[in-house]
């Protein structure tokens, strides 16, 4: 009989243990976090950063009335240009696409180029098929005899959204990220396209 009873608590224990553990083990163990979401959030929260920054640079300059007259639009736009570069000049290769990030967007990038759509992708930003090498830096204007290239919509949607300020744009075989008044490279992954 005592037997009996200690093989039933035995069951009994077994049988909460195992109702009742993964409750415990659950809340014990931290939730999953996603890599990707982390990783494209912390580019997210600096283009953030960046934008407050050049909405006040932006307050800082004298409004440029409409007008018709290319020279003073041009100068407002140079002006823009050399408060952000000057608010930036210690700005580096790396400080919005963070390796992390960059990493992610060569694996998105390489997936799109190489899929069913990749040939097409290829066409959207060079109509050609060549990539003529160009030697970028942070900080630097966009060079105007490069031509503006579109981002091929099957890439977009897999990247994360950006504001209409700014604009993935790929030159030669590196992907950058720029202001797209200002043409300022705002940062830039080398050789995104392999």
């Amino acid at each position: 009989m005592k037997r009996r009873i200690r093989v039933s608590r035995l069951f009994l224990w077994l049988s909460l243990f195992t109702f009742v553990a993964p409750g415990f083990t659950d809340q014990a163990r931290p939730p999953q976090v996603n890599e990707e979401e982390r990783d494209f959030k912390i580019f997210t929260d600096r283009i953030q950063e960046y934008l407050k920054m050049q909405k006040s640079l932006k307050a800082s300059l004298p409004t440029l009335e409409p007008t018709k007259d290319a020279a003073r639009i041009v100068e407002h736009q140079h002006a823009l240009v050399r408060k952000i570069a000057d608010a930036r000049r210690a700005a580096r290769q790396g400080d919005i696409f963070t390796p992390e990030v960059a990493e992610r967007f060569r694996k998105i990038i390489d997936r799109t180029f190489r899929g069913p759509e990749g040939r097409l992708a290829r066409e959207t930003i060079r109509p050609d098929g060549s990539f003529k090498p160009v030697r970028l830096h942070v900080n630097d204007t966009c060079p105007e005899e490069i031509p503006l290239t579109t981002t091929p919509p099957t890439l977009l949607l897999r990247l994360p959204k950006l504001p209409q300020e700014l604009a993935y744009r790929f030159v030669g075989r590196d992907l950058t990220l720029q202001d797209t008044e200002a043409r300022l490279i705002l940062d830039l992954i080398p050789n995104a396209i392999r």
